[in-house]
């Protein structure tokens, strides 16, 4: 076991894989599957949804550190620093990111695509500052999903201040406020769309996202048994129930646009349904995380996934370029190159970054055991 892959949790990394890959499923197949009689490519159709899981998946895995180093000492509440913090999220996301910006860039270039203008100077400012959610005509540029990178790091930021209110008034009222803030936002896009014409995107949104990922920070605790969740809140059958919501609203919504009333409906509600779905699922698979350490059929069957999971951050950033390159093909030929580039773009770009604060993290740890002797 590498440095990489020690103490990861697989149930995670499999969700992780799960999500990466139904994104890449519904760009393989498109909105247009939602009339598809073939029951695949149906259900391709909803796998954007793995946006949501993956904004679940982050909040628990940012917030584990905290939670994590809270279970060691429980009369010491933990503390981050916010420019160590930075630091590491820099060293983990930013070189790819940024080799995925330079490749699409080449790609565009070699179409013809390309243009310096004005609106690539600021389209560049808007990706590199993470701050392209915040207008509508950078929102998708470039990468279509580049978007949700630029929520997770504007969520990071949020993170501090979730630690804030968590400590000062409690989940319950954190939650509450992280929910309403979505409606917050809402009300600031339209505010600004309307009142001097400058169109902010609102689900695109950190605030309007930042409860399904406050779920995720909520979960790792209960994970670590920081605090303890009432039983229901493993329930598979509640979890189930939320995702067929969620997709139901969609589909009535959006795929019947007459019926204004639930495509309004479906753009306000229908993430918050996704949302908590996947965390009844992420709570579900990580409390059976101890067994699945057994090498029995279940073992064996989440491996993949899991190894899915462990370069899914490229595959994210990648899969876009390879469905752009081998348009037309096979989709099954698509997919498999498509996992063959991420995997190899993470070697490169993901791997060596991921190692080296693998290594910061085991140096830490020695000199404090050095202290404690």
């Amino acid at each position: 076991m590498s440095s990489i892959t020690k103490d990861r949790i697989l149930s995670i990394d499999a969700l992780r894989g799960t999500a990466a890959l139904l994104v890449v499923f519904f760009h393989l197949f498109g909105m247009t599957a939602l009339s598809s009689n073939n029951y695949l490519y149906f259900l391709s159709a909803f796998g954007y949804c793995g946006v949501y899981l993956f904004f679940v998946i982050s909040g628990f895995c940012i917030h584990l550190r905290w939670a994590k180093t809270l279970t060691k000492n429980k009369d010491d509440e933990p503390k981050i620093s916010f420019i160590a913090f930075w630091k590491r999220r820099w060293i983990r996301l930013y070189p790819a990111y940024i080799a995925a910006i330079v490749i699409f860039l080449v790609w565009e270039h070699y179409q013809g695509k390309l243009q310096f203008n004005d609106f690539f100077i600021w389209d560049m400012i808007s990706h590199v500052l993470m701050i392209h959610n915040l207008d509508n005509e950078t929102v998708y540029s470039m990468n279509g999903v580049f978007w949700t990178l630029a929520i997770e790091e504007q969520l990071y930021m949020l993170y501090f201040l979730l630690l804030y209110l968590r400590k000062k008034v409690g989940w319950i009222i954190t939650l509450v406020i992280t929910f309403f803030s979505r409606f917050l936002w809402l009300g600031i896009s339209l505010l600004i769309t309307k009142g001097i014409g400058f169109e902010l995107p609102f689900n695109e949104g950190a605030l309007a996202n930042w409860w399904i990922w406050a779920m995720g920070a909520f979960a790792v605790e209960s994970y670590y048994k920081v605090i303890k969740f009432p039983k229901w809140c493993y329930s598979l059958t509640l979890g189930t129930g939320f995702l067929i919501a969620a997709g139901s609203l969609h589909y009535f919504g959006l795929s019947n646009p007459s019926i204004s009333l639930f495509a309004r409906m479906a753009i306000i509600f229908e993430p918050f349904l996704w949302g908590a779905g996947f965390f009844f699922v992420v709570n579900r698979a990580t409390s059976a995380e101890s067994l699945l350490n057994w090498s029995g059929v279940r073992y064996r069957l989440l491996t993949v996934p899991a190894f899915v999971g462990l370069f899914s951050y490229s595959l994210y950033l990648s899969h876009e370029l390879i469905l752009q390159i081998l348009i037309g093909t096979n989709r099954l030929i698509v997919c498999m190159v498509c996992l063959v580039f991420a995997y190899i773009f993470f070697l490169i770009f993901e791997k060596p970054f991921m190692a080296y604060l693998a290594k910061q993290r085991m140096s830490r740890l020695q000199a404090a055991e050095m202290e404690a002797f």
